[in-house]
């Protein structure tokens, strides 16, 4: 019986509310899917990874080239690509939390596009002060890196704390401003689970850099062997 009303409760919905794609807003098949495969289909991806300082293509096999940044950049695409963008903004900005599945799955083709070697990294996301996410209801960063986490069968580490309840980045346009905004906002969290690691450092979005800079000092500075920041997009 249960099952029965349920599935009169959707075709319900669908009738009144038809689901329809977030990006291109045509009619979807499943409510579930939130975005249509042709929408899926437009965003360009890339497939190597980026120095975070200069953001140049590293080619596979190259060393990076700003070798004082002590991390390498992986971004699935760049934030002027309106389809990423617009996801991003659902999942971050509206809390469309069920969202993370797709976008989950488009970190995952990218790292394959890259053909990253990961079998023996840890997955670690970028972590939200506590107040922060009892506003929103989630850390973004920790739903994509569950994900991942669980697809490549790898580990999932919280070995950051944020100690600062910091203003968000995106309202802030001045350089010198993120930066000072988020300095010395993070700690280790678990100081003997980073030492000797290889670690994928897991946010959202890349934009000046200061975020991802300050957790990776932090990382390095507790004994981090390797790390590769794995976001969505960069600017």
């Amino acid at each position: 019986m249960v099952v029965l009303l349920n599935k009169a409760k959707n075709v319900l919905l669908d009738v009144l509310f038809p689901p329809l794609c977030l990006n291109c807003r045509e009619n979807l098949d499943d409510r579930n899917n939130l975005i249509c495969q042709n929408c899926l289909g437009l965003i360009q991806f890339n497939n190597t990874l980026f120095c975070p300082v200069c953001r140049a293509r590293l080619a596979e096999g190259k060393r990076i080239c700003h070798y004082d940044a002590g991390y390498f950049l992986a971004a699935v695409g760049n934030y002027d690509d309106p389809v990423l963008q617009n996801l991003i903004h659902y999942f971050k900005y509206k809390s469309f939390k069920n969202l993370a599945p797709v976008l989950g799955e488009i970190l995952i083709k990218y790292i394959e596009n890259c053909k990253l070697k990961i079998e023996n990294f840890i997955i670690v996301p970028v972590p939200l002060h506590k107040k922060r996410q009892r506003e929103r209801g989630f850390n973004q960063a920790k739903l994509l890196a569950e994900i991942i986490a669980k697809n490549l069968n790898l580990e999932l580490k919280d070995c950051l704390k944020r100690v600062k309840n910091t203003k968000p980045q995106s309202q802030l346009k001045d350089g010198e401003k993120r930066q000072s905004n988020v300095f010395n906002c993070f700690s280790a969290a678990n100081p003997d689970s980073i030492k000797g690691k290889k670690i994928i450092l897991v946010d959202d979005v890349f934009t000046s850099g200061a975020t991802m800079n300050e957790a990776v000092k932090i990382l390095k500075s507790n004994g981090a062997k390797r790390i590769i920041a794995l976001v969505l997009a960069k600017a």
